[in-house]
């Protein structure tokens, strides 16, 4: 078979100081760690939070409603204690009528609403920690009052404003879902409420 090839040719004239000669190539350095520890994460009621039929004539026309408030428990095991974040990601990214977690769109493409977890109290075993969280990768860190999609969430001593180590986290959320105003949304047949987040851990 033969195989063709199109050929595209460039040319430049590159002057130079007649003591400043530029350097014709450059290293690309890849470095990291390979860590023995393992973290697992784990959600009650097998992170399911079912809000059953809701009547269309019980939201609010000109705001948000609250339709639902639920505990949930995000538990996090390592093999040994870590530094780690909880990286939490929006599966219907696009779809939420706040800065929240997406709870997908109508057949006519409306934003249906949005979910979010706050934060209740979190433990290492019995320590109490705090949350902490960060939108830029880890560089700094703020307290944390909710999980928050482009947020790494982690755990501090209490007082605390960089991550600590810790072995067996349990995340107490309370989960609080709501509506987008009724005047918005196309509501002649039933919608289906398909909010879905993914929590992944990240070693830090």
């Amino acid at each position: 078979m033969k195989k063709y090839f199109a050929a595209l040719t460039t040319t430049a004239l590159i002057g130079a100081a007649p003591y400043a000669i530029a350097a014709s190539d450059n290293d690309l350095t890849v470095t990291g760690l390979i860590t023995p520890i393992a973290c697992t994460p784990s959600l009650s009621s097998g992170g399911v939070i079912d809000l059953g039929k809701i009547s269309s004539q019980d939201l609010n026309q000109e705001s948000n409603t609250k339709v639902g408030s639920h505990p949930i428990q995000l538990v996090v095991t390592c093999s040994a204690p870590a530094k780690f974040a909880v990286n939490p990601i929006d599966n219907r990214d696009g779809t939420s009528s706040g800065d929240w977690f997406g709870l997908g769109l109508t057949d006519d493409s409306e934003k249906l609403g949005y979910f979010f977890p706050k934060v209740v109290q979190v433990k290492d075993g019995s320590t109490a920690l705090d949350a902490i969280k960060s939108n830029n990768g880890g560089s700094t860190w703020v307290r944390a009052t909710d999980a928050q999609a482009g947020y790494l969430l982690s755990v501090t001593t209490t007082g605390g404003t960089a991550p600590t180590d810790a072995q067996a986290v349990t995340f107490d959320f309370d989960v609080e879902t709501y509506i987008a105003r009724a005047d918005g949304l196309t509501l002649t047949d039933e919608v289906t409420i398909d909010g879905s987040a993914t929590f992944e851990v990240k070693y830090l």
